[in-house]
């Protein structure tokens, strides 16, 4: 890194001058306080003091070569090469993976077109058999489903002339039990007249 020393032309103006970049500082008075102004523009690499004050001049001149600069950029540049390159892997990684996924689908696409070409076949082959005739079936279970109707009625009828027997035994058990008693009464009865 180049660097040089500063040239003093006055108490209120002093100028440094480097191999990249002139920085000039100049001081103006406000009262008490000084406020700043730089300036930055491009410079040689070769750097020269002047000093002037107290009426003695000198001149000093410091040449110094540094590629602090130039390195750093070439690092910077190596650098992004290195994150270029990692780039271009990871792009041409992520390529790969993609292409194995489409050869994936590809190949289960193909895999199901023959799956529905066979099944279409079997329906086929299966649609073209001679159809089974199930109306006797369907006649023989009308007739049982007749049957068990039939049945359920006689059942229903059956069950309804128990009750009526049931019921008629008991009013014949009643009108005896009344009768009976209305006899005991009748014999007690005589038996306490003629007594």
């Amino acid at each position: 890194m180049s660097q040089s020393l500063a040239s003093l032309s006055s108490p209120d103006n002093t100028s440094f001058t480097t191999s990249s970049t002139t920085f000039s500082t100049i001081y103006r008075s406000l009262g008490s306080v000084r406020t700043p102004r730089q300036r930055v523009r491009p410079a040689s690499s070769t750097a020269s003091v002047y000093a002037g004050a107290g009426g003695s001049g000198s001149r000093i001149s410091v040449s110094r070569s540094s590629s602090v600069w130039g390195d750093s950029v070439g690092s910077a540049g190596l650098v992004g090469m290195g994150s270029i390159q990692t780039e271009k892997e990871t792009m041409q990684e992520l390529n790969n993976r993609l292409a194995s996924y489409l050869d994936r689908v590809k190949s289960l696409g193909t895999k199901n077109r023959r799956l529905e070409s066979k099944i279409r076949e079997h329906l086929e082959k299966k649609g073209s058999q001679d159809i089974r005739d199930w109306d006797h079936y369907f006649k023989t279970i009308e007739d049982l489903m007749a049957q068990i109707f039939a049945n359920s009625v006689d059942k229903g009828r059956i069950v309804l002339q128990i009750d009526n027997v049931r019921l008629a035994a008991d009013d014949f058990r009643v009108k005896y039990e009344t009768e009976l008693t209305c006899t005991s009464l009748w014999r007690v009865t005589s038996m306490d007249s003629e007594m």
